[in-house]
């Protein structure tokens, strides 16, 4: 049984979801809603549309899920479901918290602590201690479930100190260097 844990968004609204997949051949599923649990069977048919069976009540659900390999941080998705387009984003827990950490570049003066937005293991810094780098620059890459991250400069200015090395194991806001 394999449990995958999702942050969805919908209406401006964040979800956490859990889904354990008992027999994913079958199409059995126990999804965990927030608090609450919903039992779901469900199937694709040849016409790409997945039946589900949520708590003994039958959906068609209609998927719509873009290409979005460029940006493996964009989990945007339309589900039609009883006439209506629902738009959704879905990640897993560990993209989410990565487009978060990507997302706040918000305009920064002064000193800039750098955190690992997860746990992992540092694979290279893609900068050393004083030279100039400027937002949206990478700084160092990061090692989670076999998945390369790379960690980008919130605002431009001057790397001043690097605190953990190569190689090194990193927990969730580890401090990985300061930008001043």
């Amino acid at each position: 049984m394999v449990k995958m844990k999702f942050v969805g968004v919908a209406e401006d609204l964040e979800h956490f979801i859990s889904v354990d997949d008992h027999d994913k051949s079958d199409g059995l599923y126990t999804v965990i809603l927030d608090d609450k649990t919903y039992k779901v069977d469900a199937k694709t048919m040849p016409s790409e549309i997945v039946t589900a069976l949520i708590d003994n009540k039958s959906y068609d659900l209609d998927l719509d899920e873009k290409d979005h390999s460029n940006d493996p941080l964009d989990g945007r998705i339309s589900v039609r479901v009883k006439g209506r387009v629902l738009r959704l984003e879905m990640l897993e827990e560990r993209r989410k918290k990565m487009k978060d950490a990507q997302n706040s570049r918000f305009v920064q003066s002064g000193i800039c602590h750098i955190k690992s937005p997860m746990p992992g293991k540092i694979l290279r810094y893609l900068v050393k201690e004083g030279d100039e780098v400027t937002e949206g620059q990478g700084l160092v890459v990061i090692e989670a479930m076999k998945m390369e991250n790379e960690i980008q400069a919130p605002k431009s200015g001057l790397v001043k100190s690097i605190f953990a090395k190569e190689h090194d194991a990193v927990e969730t806001l580890s401090l990985l260097l300061i930008i001043e």
